[in-house]
């Protein structure tokens, strides 16, 4: 094993029992899978015949996946963001504890929505996806008690993901907070936010984008390394955080760090089986491996090569530490 694999492989070791904080917005997803039979007499849409409707399959979406790529990578997620007193709240309560991640510090708020997710699929492939959600802010109870649960727990976090979709769970004065508690106890704070909420990632040590959404903010196309480069810096102020990654799909990752430097993390070539949560492994990734002592390129290339792998997956999927580890030597070993 070359020296590059054995440095990779020893940060993916050091994954084990690292406690990250996920703040954001909890969502459930649901797959429901039948076979397409015919096309309808009465529109133009595809039957599904769906023989047992048990067979539904339930995961844990948004801020939720984050922390359960956290967990089957052998880290120690502690979620924390508001869902409702409904039975959506319920089942996903559930199945965070059968993954082995306490909801106790998750608040309930009366009256919420938890969102939800159903995607439809026939043969592996998404025909239809229904968005059950009510999209509005938290409480200021609601957040106060965030607020508590973040202050009780940083002092015994090693690193807080915020994984902002847009939902409420995330506003502005919590997301200032959580950052200016992580910098009191010098804990690296990753942001993924939305382009319609970039103002909480002031101060942030790392804000994670993908192309599209970074170039909506920038207000600028960035589809080669001069315009990657250019607008890379320009959002860097813009956000007035620390680093800045740009997630590139198949053409990899382009990395803006503090001291004025920018690194490109090349691509892996492979097909995209489904890219539902591929964001998520690779926040997961990224606090895992600043966590484990990585350098924030070393942390990029291990991401890189999570969300290749995990976009081979079906649905709302998880990358587990075996398989990060057999991508790393796969990549490194490749001529």
């Amino acid at each position: 094993m070359r020296r590059d694999s054995k440095r990779l492989a020893r940060i993916i070791s050091r994954f084990r029992g690292r406690t990250i904080g996920v703040l954001g917005d909890y969502m459930f997803d649901e797959f429901l899978r039948g076979e397409a039979t015919r096309i309808s007499p009465e529109a133009p849409v595809p039957v599904l015949l769906i023989k047992d409707e048990s067979v539904r399959e339930g995961f844990a979406g948004g801020a939720g996946n984050v922390a359960v790529n956290i967990r089957a990578l052998d880290g120690r997620p502690v979620p924390f963001g508001a869902i409702g007193d409904d039975e959506t709240g319920r089942r996903l309560r559930s199945l965070l504890k059968a993954r082995g991640i306490s909801p106790r510090t998750l608040v309930i708020e009366r009256g919420r929505v938890t969102p939800r997710k159903v995607r439809v699929a026939a043969h592996q492939h998404q025909l239809l996806r229904l968005d059950f959600e009510r999209v509005e802010p938290i409480s200021a109870r609601t957040e106060e008690a965030l607020g508590r649960n973040l202050a009780r727990w940083m002092a015994k976090l090693e690193a807080l993901a915020i994984s902002d979709y847009c939902k409420g769970s995330v506003s502005t004065e919590l997301a200032s907070r959580a950052i200016s508690l992580g910098r009191q106890k010098r804990i690296p704070v990753l942001v993924d936010p939305k382009p319609q909420h970039p103002e909480i990632c002031r101060h942030a040590t790392l804000v994670k984008k993908n192309l599209v959404e970074a170039e909506l903010l920038a207000g600028r196309p960035m589809r080669d390394r001069q315009q990657l480069e250019a607008g890379g810096r320009q959002l860097l102020a813009q956000l007035d955080c620390s680093n800045l990654l740009i997630t590139r799909g198949s053409n990899g990752m382009m990395l803006f760090e503090s001291d004025g430097s920018a690194h490109e993390i090349p691509g892996v070539a492979r097909p995209v089986y489904d890219v539902t949560g591929a964001g998520d492994t690779v926040l997961a990734v990224l606090a895992l491996a600043i966590c484990a002592g990585a350098t924030l390129q070393e942390a990029a290339e291990l991401a890189n090569l999570a969300g290749g792998r995990v976009v081979l997956k079906f649905g709302t999927a998880e990358l587990t530490r075996s398989e990060l580890l057999d991508a790393a030597s796969a990549k490194i070993e490749a001529p």
